[in-house]
């Protein structure tokens, strides 16, 4: 358990037997397995005869997605892969050749084999699903390649930036802007003290300190933060520090198993743990909802940037309703989808010239699944957020918007602050709020 105190911030292809219940090993099997079945919907797509403006190959652009052969971030770039083609299905035809890159232990071997291909493959869009480091490796070896880079890490360790790296976008949004905007929500509806909780990892360490410096900016303090690992035990330790506190409300950043584990904890706890619980979206996020999930989830208001995900999920190809998607990587999927039919549809090709192409999509602006989706003037992404809550009417569960909060912007962190090594010492420029009425 860690205390801290608030800083600011090509395989044979097999039918699946995946189901719910099945550990999280087996769920990476699956995918592994089974993201060529998956690919099914894109191969038809790119393969079949299309009519209208995709068919010229002078028009067709090439995306090519690379991420690990295995282990978590294979399975988040299955579900983006999955929110791509359905992207095309709801609004094709498709003017993109895709191809798919994975990766094994030896990143730097596969990067320098990869950008070696680049120029016989004609690649204009590559996708990059990785962690941190390996994302930050992927940026520095295509910084001069003639090829848009579209990073899905959502750490504020990597600016992207034009004055960062021109060709670089982040097509997710990063962990500023996926809790920041719940704390001056937080401070109006929840109370003024809070307890801050969750795993004690990058991710959610980055949510934590984003909710902390943004609920400070807004008026609230601080009773704790506890910051834990994944034990029951430990989890029954937060528990008493939360009963002995005077807080009002609770932040919890937990996700999948633990978060379960620590909902179950409050609801059956002393009276005076059970409190008031907000968090950002993974808190509630889980692949298929039961009797237990729904009892436990009830009354809890999460941030999300996806408005109605019941309804992405309804839209979900047959073929993919089994699958441990993760669904946040379905709607990146289908905004970076929507990206590209936008930039054919303003007449931007394949053969376009690279720095009007690095403008055509710095300028994109689409209604996608998580709203008004745009790229800030550092490359990150700019999405609508929600605060929604589980309520139960007429003994069933649902989720209801009970907040829009617009457009969330980060902050400028500006390059030399964080990430990488060599950029411009510049310094940081704090917004004045989360929210912008205009687009830039």
């Amino acid at each position: 358990m860690t205390r801290k105190r608030n800083r600011r911030p090509e395989k044979d292809v097999v039918t699946s037997d995946w189901k719910v219940g099945d550990s999280l090993d087996q769920r990476i099997l699956w995918s592994r397995r089974e993201f060529l079945v998956s690919s099914v919907l894109t191969s038809a797509i790119v393969l079949t005869p299309l009519l209208g403006w995709g068919t010229d190959p002078e028009q067709r652009m090439k995306i090519t997605f690379f991420y690990p052969e295995n282990g978590l971030m294979e399975l988040e770039a299955v579900s983006l892969m999955a929110g791509f083609d359905l992207s095309f299905q709801e609004n094709g035809p498709c003017p993109v050749d895709v191809l798919r890159k994975t990766y094994g232990q030896n990143l730097d071997v596969a990067l320098q084999e990869f950008k070696g291909s680049l120029k016989d493959e004609d690649v204009n869009f590559i996708v990059c699903v990785a962690d941190v480091e390996g994302s930050r490796k992927f940026v520095e070896t295509l910084a001069t390649a003639k090829v848009i880079v579209f990073i899905a890490n959502p750490s504020i360790n990597l600016v992207c930036g034009e004055i960062c790296q021109p060709n670089v976008f982040r097509s997710s949004p990063n962990n500023y802007v996926l809790s920041e905007p719940l704390a001056p929500w937080a401070v109006m509806n929840a109370g003024k003290k809070v307890f801050i909780t969750g795993d004690n990892n990058q991710d959610t360490n980055e949510k934590a300190d984003s909710f902390a410096f943004g609920f400070e900016r807004a008026g609230g303090a601080f009773c704790d933060r506890v910051m834990v690992g994944d034990s029951s035990a430990t989890i029954d330790s937060v528990i008493s520090s939360i009963r002995n506190s005077d807080a009002d409300f609770i932040f919890a950043a937990f996700e999948n198993e633990q978060a379960l584990k620590f909902l179950q904890a409050v609801k059956s706890g002393n009276p005076k743990t059970q409190k008031t619980i907000v968090g950002p979206e993974t808190l509630t996020l889980f692949n298929k909802m039961d009797r237990v999930i729904a009892e436990n989830i009830t009354g809890v208001s999460t941030l999300t940037n996806i408005e109605n995900v019941e309804s992405l999920k309804s839209k979900i190809p047959e073929k993919f309703t089994s699958m441990a998607l993760s669904i946040p990587r379905v709607a990146e999927g289908c905004d970076l989808g929507g990206i590209l039919l936008n930039l054919v549809n303003d007449g931007v090709s394949g053969k376009t010239d690279f720095e009007n192409l690095i403008k055509a999509v710095s300028n994109s602006k689409i209604k996608g699944m998580r709203g008004e989706f745009r790229f800030d003037k550092n490359h990150d992404a700019v999405v609508d957020s929600w605060v929604v809550s589980w309520v139960k009417e007429a003994k069933e569960i649902s989720q209801k918007v009970v907040a829009s909060l617009g457009a969330s912007v980060s902050l400028d962190f500006g390059c030399g602050k964080v990430g990488y090594p060599d950029r411009p010492d510049v310094a940081p420029v704090e917004s004045e709020g989360v929210w912008e009425e205009n687009s830039n």
